[in-house]
């Protein structure tokens, strides 16, 4: 959030070199920061009786194991699902954000760094009632707010996309963004539940691997559309696709295809982190 404004700004008064050399010192921050991270042995790992060079030696086995699991598990292959879904329109966000804030609202640099801020905003403030809620939430609760914060974010997006007024396009890009982070905080939280440590690397590895397959793919399509159509329409659509999302989870939930697994995984309330204190 403080990155993006701080770059549109930083772009504008003092040139796009000087945005670069300030963004070089995140990493270098990031890289110190990840120095510091500490965790007790065999954390996040699955422990073995026994571990041979037979056992060992085999990813593609074990990733397609991993596989099966998900198939057999009917909550984890709707998350997969619906990470689909919202990249299909997700991706799109990544062109959208800078034609909006260049072509669109002729904000120049300011006005992508303004957007990308206010979806930042979003983030950090649905990410906060998705923390709330998931503490509260029964399972049926649960597969309804995912519905709903779906169809909350594609509705936002489009209305994003349609807003003539500079203001409350911002208004709308945070809301949307912010029901992406309930839906993603409520969805982390079952996973971490309900999977096993033995399947955790994997099952995360799937979900990332087709959530960024399914974004490149739209991202590279809204970049081509942009060439013969206006950034509006593009992000009209975008919008739709990723409210197919809630469709798509709502009906899998009506028609009874989402039972809730056994907990097998940790339940996130009992997580201790140690390590320094963050602001």
């Amino acid at each position: 959030m403080i990155g993006a404004v701080t770059a549109g700004y930083s772009a504008k008064l003092f040139g796009h070199q000087w945005a670069f050399v300030i963004n070089s010192f995140s990493f270098l921050f990031s890289a110190w920061a990840i120095s510091k991270l500490r965790a007790p042995k065999g954390t996040f790992r699955a422990e073995r009786a026994a571990l041979t060079e037979a056992q060992v030696a085999r990813p593609w086995h074990e990733y397609v194991e991993g596989l099966r699991y998900m198939r057999r598990t009917p909550l984890i292959l709707g998350i997969g699902v619906i990470s689909i879904g919202w990249a299909s329109g997700g991706g799109a966000a990544q062109v959208l954000f800078s034609l909006f804030g260049e072509r669109v609202f002729n904000r120049g640099p300011a006005g992508i760094g303004e957007i990308w801020g206010c979806a930042g905003i979003g983030l950090v403030m649905g990410g906060m009632v998705g923390h709330w809620f998931g503490k509260r939430a029964s399972f049926p609760a649960y597969k309804r707010a995912i519905a709903i914060a779906y169809l909350i974010h594609g509705g936002a997006y489009v209305l994003f996309s349609q807003a003539q007024p500079y203001w409350l396009a911002l208004v709308y890009i945070a809301l949307s963004r912010a029901a992406v982070a309930v839906s993603s905080v409520l969805n982390m939280s079952q996973l971490l539940r309900h999977v096993p440590d033995e399947y955790r690397g994997r099952v995360f590895a799937t979900l990332e691997s087709l959530t960024w397959s399914v974004m490149l793919v739209s991202l590279s399509a809204a970049g081509i559309a942009s060439m013969h159509y206006s950034p509006r329409l593009i992000g009209l659509w975008s919008g739709i696709l990723s409210s197919t999302t809630a469709l798509a989870w709502g009906l899998l939930n009506w028609t009874g295809r989402l039972p809730e697994p056994a907990p097998e995984g940790v339940d996130p309330n009992e997580v201790e982190v140690h390590g320094e204190p963050r602001a």
